[in-house]
């Protein structure tokens, strides 16, 4: 079942009240990510569920030279100014859409070598946008899913994952999230 924009608007009130948001991947995993994109060097990055942007900012700061960057989400409720982020040549994009319906990745045409995922949590939204995901994803390129221990649904979306011939290594994080690494065998 997909949430309606105003209900996701309604959920995400507190956003203005200026403090960190718990929809906010943990300041750790952030930084992680940054570090991961700096070892990976990918030329083309994508991030479904963006919310208010602190892991894009990161993953954006850390590719290399004229590369690409897009980032998914249902509403736009980025805080964090992408502007000023963008560096070296580098391009990005912010599509608004629901990331377990394919006509929201229409305007692509090449494959990303990494994805980074936090969007929805229920099995209903994560199955059928990993079916989509795992078709956007390069040759050697690699997935992470935030959230994959604490989370039923998403943990359950791992082990399908990986029953289907992925390798998967799981990291834990602050406040026992979870965040895994999805390489194609």
């Amino acid at each position: 079942m997909e949430l309606s924009s105003e209900q996701v608007k309604a959920m995400a009130k507190e956003v203005e009240g200026g403090e960190r948001h718990l929809w906010n991947s943990e300041p750790e995993v952030c930084d992680f990510i940054g570090s991961l994109v700096a070892m990976i060097k990918p030329n083309r990055a994508l991030e479904i569920g963006v919310f208010q942007g602190e892991t894009s900012v990161k993953i954006i700061e850390n590719m290399p030279k004229d590369s690409y960057f897009a980032g998914v989400d249902i509403e736009d409720f980025r805080t964090h100014n992408w502007a000023g982020t963008q560096h070296r040549g580098s391009a990005f994009d912010f599509i608004k859409g629901s990331s377990s319906d394919s006509s929201t990745y229409k305007g692509f045409s090449d494959k990303f070598d990494f994805i980074f995922v936090d969007s929805m949590h229920h099995w209903q939204h994560i199955l059928p946008e990993w079916k989509i995901v795992e078709k956007w994803l390069a040759q050697g390129g690699v997935i992470v899913y935030h959230d994959t221990h604490h989370i039923e649904d998403v943990a359950r979306l791992m082990e399908y994952i990986e029953n289907y011939g992925y390798n998967i290594i799981k990291l834990q994080t602050p406040y026992n999230r979870g965040l895994t690494l999805i390489t194609k065998a």
